[in-house]
């Protein structure tokens, strides 16, 4: 399980249509400082959810989503490869006023995820301290929300005992997610950027 909390702001027009799973509305949320810390994510809504925010929100409008973030998976028509984006479908939005409109674009997202490691990347050295590396799976497959992976980075200061999950241990994770650029073993995608890291 990945559920994500956000305040920040309609980023596109929304989009609102009619499917056979019912009413769908589906934005590109804002959120992040201003400098550094960015973060556009698509987020769909379902239902009477939808409606309402198909016909009270607008591009501009600053809310708070809160929701379980999935993963899309389809094949390129052109080249056939594989292809995946992360979606928040969300379970409650509260749309804000105008006098809220500047505050919450500041605020930074929060992540909890529950799941199994799959791979213990190497780590690297940050600061004073050094970064343990994940990738970590979740859900289930043939679920409504479907299976996943996600990479996760904890950081833990020198001197302290680093948190050392195995492969296939469960663990639980708390922080903020991001978008990291191509690495040499990681290549572009969002990442959760870990407070907090336990394991069994």
């Amino acid at each position: 399980m990945a559920f994500f909390i956000a305040c920040g702001i309609i980023s596109n027009d929304i989009v609102r249509r009619e499917t056979r799973a019912g009413v769908l509305a589906a934005f590109r949320l804002e959120t992040g400082a201003p400098r550094g810390g960015k973060l556009w994510i698509d987020v769909e809504c379902w239902g009477h959810l939808a409606g309402t925010v198909a016909h009270h929100g607008a591009s501009g409008r600053c809310l708070s989503v809160s929701g379980r973030l999935t993963q899309k998976t389809w094949r390129d028509k052109t080249s056939g490869d594989a292809r995946c984006r992360y979606v928040v479908t969300a379970v409650d939005i509260d749309l804000l006023t105008a006098r809220d409109q500047q505050p919450p674009t500041a605020l930074p997202n929060s992540m909890l995820l529950n799941g199994t490691v799959e791979a213990v990347l190497p780590t690297r050295p940050a600061g004073s301290g050094t970064v343990t590396r994940l990738r970590v799976t979740t859900g289930r497959a043939g679920s409504k929300t479907g299976r996943f992976s996600i990479a996760v980075e904890h950081w833990t200061p020198n001197g302290a005992k680093a948190a050392g999950p195995r492969v296939r241990a469960d663990i639980a994770a708390l922080g903020g997610l991001t978008f990291r650029a191509d690495t040499d073993d990681l290549p572009g995608s969002f990442v959760l950027s870990a407070n907090t890291l336990s394991h069994k």
